[in-house]
């Protein structure tokens, strides 16, 4: 459901406007290359999905810097992983596809192709209400202090 509907017009303008800071924020952190969507064959929890994934990065994607944000699932228990990866252009995504289909279900993962898909990366997943992310930036890349992103009804 959209719940931008049930918004009053300030809180729907105020709710672009954390989009569009979010946006611009995460996409000053590195330059994204790579967007992928990653479910797990079981109802993963929260924690359980933030352990698993963060463990596939250290080990199958080790160097390379990351984005992501936990949703729960749509159509049943548990959560899935959005994220966006940069210094990856040595791993081959059809091989990073097979070895999370083998050991955790169905992914998509598929190239950045303009500062546009970040922005409606952060705006479909990040910014959701109940929507949990995390970041990790190696070498160079280090984190700025994020925007004030809070909501009030003010």
């Amino acid at each position: 459901m959209n719940n931008a509907r049930n918004l009053e017009p300030e809180a729907r303008l105020r709710a672009a406007q954390v989009n569009i800071q979010m946006g611009d924020w995460v996409h000053s952190l590195a330059p994204w290359q790579v967007i992928s969507h990653m479910t797990f064959e079981w109802e993963a929890s929260v924690w359980s999905a933030q352990r698993c994934y963060e463990k596939f990065m250290r080990i199958e994607m080790w160097g390379v810097s990351y984005f992501y944000a936990l949703e729960q699932n749509p159509g049943r228990d548990g959560f899935h992983v959005h994220a966006l990866w940069c210094d990856c252009k040595s791993k081959s995504r059809r091989t990073v596809w097979q070895t999370w289909f083998n050991r955790y279900g169905r992914a998509r993962i598929e190239p950045v192709n303009n500062c546009d898909d970040v922005a409606d990366y952060c705006a479909k997943y990040v910014t959701k209400e109940g929507a949990w992310w995390n970041v990790k930036l190696l070498g160079q890349r280090h984190p700025q202090n994020p925007p004030n992103l809070t909501l009030t009804s003010e």
